[in-house]
This record gives structure tokens, C-alpha cells and sequence, in this order.
């Protein structure tokens, strides 16, 4: 049951700041609700870090309660953790934050890094490209114990760079059509639909996203209830229907010749 939520005490209770921006230009555009609720409660440890340059680590985000609370499944005891992932992944993908590598080089270390994030502005680019250069030393969250500073790499979002490995040259109007996928279909349907398309030697986004939508109308095996309630209207997911497509060899005759 819902508990009715009692009112606000905005005389008592501490307020939450974020730029105008993210309202008129950004929440308009956001359509999945699991990046809705990781973008604002990443405004939220941005708050408690000490403002918009501060750099979050990706376990401190997985970590946030109400963002645990507000994903979890009543009643499933499957943990959150894929949907903090996907919402993170949108929220690069759309430009709102800017992800990358602080990876440790010390002898011993193997190459280990972890992943952190940035509010995506101007000041935080300038800042990041910097510290990638190795112009400027990490802030002090980013530093070892020893003092040493991390080696710093920006990361591309995932579905970028699948198309830029894959396909080609990534333009703006490819970029919004990829992250409209993102929002609609799990991260691993779209590495696999990369990888049918280059096995067919079809490497352009339209043959690709066929794929999606024929697995989307069609099903495609291991579809959960996430999924299926973010596809209404591509038709029902039938497992045995796509795995009997898929164990088809002239299955590639189904989609269009691009």
C-alpha cells in the first residue's frame, strides 16, 4: 500500500539545488524513468560532495539509498543494480554527466581503475580533458593513499562506441537515434543486433535497428517485465518464437536488405 506522502517543510527541511537547464531543455527529453531517478539523485550526491565540480565515485552512486529503494522490485529479490547501470549509461549517452577511468599504473596494480563521474560542464570538461592530458593532478577523492595520482581516461557511452567500431563516423542525428534505442531495448539486445549485423556484413544503423525491432515483435528470449512494460506497442515477446528464429539459418531474409 502507498503511504500518503504528508507535505513539505520548506522551513525546516535542507533544499536541493540543480540548473534551470536540466528542467526546461533535459527533463522534457528524458522518457525512461530509471534515468529520470538516477539524474536526480545524482544532483543529490553532488549536493552532499560539495557542488557541481565535485567527481562521484560509481560505487557511491550505487550505493545511494532512496535511488536502491526507489528501483527495488516489492516483493523480487533481484537488486537494482542493472537499472542504476542503465540509467547511468542514458545519462552519459544524453550528455548529462561525463564518465571516465581512474585507472592506477603502480607495479602490483594491473591496470585496475575505477569508474567516476562528472557533471557535464563546461568547467568539468576543461577540468577532465586536463587531467586526461596529465596538465593538472586529480582532486584529492581521485589521489591513492600514497599520493600518487591515477592515470584519468574519458569514457565514451557504450552504444557510441559499439557504432563507432562497427559502423563509422557518429553524427549528431545518429546520436539521438541511438540513444532513443538505448532508452527502448537492454544494452546487451544491442550489442548482440551489432554483432548479427557485422556478421552479415550489414554495418549501417538502419539494418541494426531492424534487428531490434524484429526481436522486439517477434521476441527474443529472456525478455523481462522491465523490458516488456518500455516496449508497449512493438508486440508481444515470445521466447520460443525467437529462439525458433533465431535456430533458423535463412533468418537474415526476414530483415530488409540495407
Amino acid at each position: 500500500m502507498t503511504r500518503r506522502f504528508g507535505g513539505f517543510l520548506t522551513s525546516e527541511e535542507p533544499s536541493l539545488q540543480m540548473p534551470r537547464v536540466f528542467i526546461e531543455e533535459v527533463l522534457p527529453q528524458i522518457a525512461d524513468a530509471v534515468e529520470l531517478k538516477v539524474t536526480l539523485c545524482l544532483f543529490d550526491l553532488l549536493a552532499e560532495a560539495g557542488g557541481y565540480d565535485a567527481p562521484l565515485a560509481e560505487e557511491t552512486i550505487y550505493r545511494h539509498p532512496a535511488l536502491r529503494a526507489s528501483l527495488k522490485r516489492l516483493g523480487s529479490p533481484k537488486e537494482p543494480d542493472e537499472s542504476i547501470g542503465r540509467g547511468l549509461e542514458l545519462a552519459v549517452s544524453r550528455g548529462t554527466m561525463l564518465r571516465f577511468m581512474a585507472r592506477i599504473v603502480a607495479e602490483g596494480a594491473n591496470g585496475r581503475g575505477d569508474s567516476w563521474f562528472l557533471l557535464n560542464t563546461p568547467r568539468n570538461r576543461e577540468a577532465l580533458g586536463k587531467m586526461a592530458r596529465g596538465v593538472t593532478a586529480p582532486p584529492p577523492p581521485l589521489t591513492q593513499p600514497d599520493g600518487s595520482s591515477p592515470i584519468i581516461e574519458p569514457e565514451r557511452p557504450n552504444i557510441f562506441r559499439l557504432y563507432e567500431q562497427n559502423v563509422g563516423l557518429l553524427t549528431p542525428i545518429i546520436a539521438d537515434q541511438l540513444i532513443e534505442a538505448t532508452e527502448r531495448y537492454p544494452l546487451d539486445w544491442i550489442e548482440e543486433a551489432f554483432g548479427e549485423a557485422v556478421s552479415y556484413n550489414k554495418r549501417n544503423w538502419r539494418y541494426i535497428r531492424a534487428i531490434l525491432e524484429k526481436w522486439a515483435s517477434d521476441g527474443r528470449g529472456g525478455a523481462d517485465e522491465e523490458h516488456r512494460g518500455r516496449t508497449q506497442g512493438a508486440g508481444t515477446f515470445d521466447p520460443e518464437r525467437y529462439r525458433r528464429w533465431r535456430g533458423n539459418p535463412a533468418r537474415g531474409a526476414n530483415l530488409p536488405d540495407l
